[in-house]
């Protein structure tokens, strides 16, 4: 028997809050068949005033599917696929990953062969303004490009890269694919539940697109940009402690705020495996 929830759009661009669920609870099959439809149809879906310790996110989490583990030091020292994003101190050293500053508009993971299929963030503290998280749709930029930018990218690759060490935020200081984690995908990629198409470019970590002049692979990529960060394609979350969030990698792409580095920011990552973009 589905509970008694609600799903109620956030904004005309994308997003979803779920209320009448409880995630550190068991949900049954219909419960979260219905949590799963309004995700597949809102692309990002908050549930808040939501109590989870790392272990109940976990199992949360993994109702979506199966966990990818974290590639750097700042996983959890209990569980690989838990990661910790903040500015806390222990003995006067930052211990989160992505402590501070705004971020560019990027996809999670898209330099892996297999890149996460979701995202999951929980706020455990957040600052009193600032460090709020900016969603894009990935279907709605790619159906506003012009027909023949459709056509030109059809079937083509773009090389994404990342440095883990230097927990780059801007474009301005990527790194070059030998330096960096680096993995092509198309341009333009297929949903597997939806079967809608969406652009699979980004900001942050996209380098180049594959098989074109460097003059012409800028060019569509700052157009493809612009058309991803037009304010009508763009949601802006504004955290509450207790939100759980879950975007889908797969037709979204998420930046950062700007905040006090003095405020406090501390949350909970999980990301969930995807398959090998088409």
């Amino acid at each position: 028997m589905i509970r008694d929830i609600q799903v109620n759009p956030l904004s005309p661009a994308l997003g979803a809050e779920i209320t009448g669920v409880d995630a550190g609870r068991t949900i049954d099959d219909a419960t979260f068949a219905a949590i799963l439809d309004a995700w597949h149809r809102h692309l990002v879906i908050v549930l808040r005033r939501q109590a989870l310790d790392e272990e109940s996110q976990v199992r949360f989490a993994e109702r979506f599917g199966e966990l990818s583990p974290i590639h750097t030091s700042h996983h959890s020292s209990t569980n690989r696929a838990v990661m910790y994003i903040g500015n806390l101190k222990k003995d006067g050293r930052m211990i989160g990953a992505l402590p501070l500053g705004e971020m560019h508009f990027h996809s999670d993971q898209c330099y892996q062969e297999r890149p996460a299929l979701g995202t999951m963030l929980y706020s455990i503290e957040v600052p009193a303004s600032g460090g709020d998280t900016l969603f894009a749709n990935g279907y709605k930029a790619y159906e506003t490009l012009p027909a023949e930018v459709k056509e030109r990218v059809r079937g083509l690759k773009a090389l994404n890269v990342y440095d883990y060490d230097g927990g780059v935020v801007e474009r301005s200081k990527m790194v070059s694919p030998e330096r960096g984690i680096a993995f092509a995908h198309p341009v333009v990629r297929t949903h597997p539940a939806t079967g809608r198409k969406s652009l699979y470019v980004n900001r942050l970590m996209t380098h180049h697109i594959e098989g074109l002049p460097p003059e012409e692979s800028e060019r569509l990529l700052a157009l493809m940009f612009e058309t991803i960060e037009r304010p009508e394609n763009v949601h802006e979350h504004r955290w509450r402690v207790g939100d759980v969030l879950l975007w889908d990698n797969r037709c979204t792409l998420h930046a950062r705020r700007d905040f006090d580095a003095n405020a406090r920011r501390w949350m909970r990552r999980v990301t969930i495996r995807g398959d090998k973009p088409y």
